[in-house]
């Protein structure tokens, strides 16, 4: 979700990479494209197929509902019912599990969905994001800048071109972590968030 330039940039490096050759330049990125249902009941029937343990055709859609098919989510919901919450494959897996497995990833924030919290932060991504929450028109935004949330995968297009959150479960992310950042600037400086390195914990 990072370009490594960025990376380079913010740790006070210089914006060159220095590569070898004058050629070796980034031309563009590439985006890996969502599941589509049927592809989602076909990745999850590859488990049963090792495994013998059956997922309910109504829960591999439940799991398409949830993400449209985002292939992070998709695959981190089955991770988290196969290998924790559904341990014995003998037990069928339900719409209950996938529901279960999506809270578990929001409240524990997992890197993908950590790093898309620290996408929230950036000044063009919440000019777009709190008017879309907040019902409000876009006005005058980068026509760059809302594809760059389109490429991001924080949006998406519908058929008439307009945008919305690209899937429920991000509708749910979304505004607690910006709640919660608004949260943190109304704290006294003695119990905001203090980062350490890479991590942020927050005082007892």
């Amino acid at each position: 979700m990072r370009d490594v330039r960025d990376y380079k940039v913010a740790s006070g490096g210089k914006e060159r990479l220095n590569t070898a050759s004058p050629f070796n330049i980034k031309d563009r990125s590439l985006t890996m494209r969502y599941f589509n249902a049927a592809e989602v009941v076909e990745l999850y029937q590859e488990h049963t197929l090792d495994t013998g343990q059956v997922f309910t055709a109504e829960a591999a859609q439940m799991a398409y509902d949830l993400t449209y098919g985002q292939p992070w989510l998709i695959n981190a919901l089955a991770k988290e019912i196969v290998e924790q919450l559904v341990t014995d494959t003998q037990v069928t897996i339900t719409v209950e599990h996938i529901f279960q497995a999506k809270e578990i990833l929001i409240s524990r924030k997992d890197t993908h969905l950590d790093s898309l919290a620290d996408r929230l932060t950036e000044t063009r991504i919440k000019a777009i994001i709190e008017p879309m929450l907040a019902g409000d028109t876009l006005g005058n935004t980068p026509d760059d800048d809302r594809q760059y949330l389109v490429d991001l995968g924080l949006l998406r297009r519908e058929p008439n071109g307009g945008l919305v959150i690209a899937n429920p479960i991000y509708r749910e992310i979304i505004p607690r972590v910006l709640k919660e950042g608004q949260d943190a600037k109304n704290l006294p400086p003695e119990l905001a968030p203090k980062k350490h390195g890479s991590s942020v914990q927050s005082a007892c």
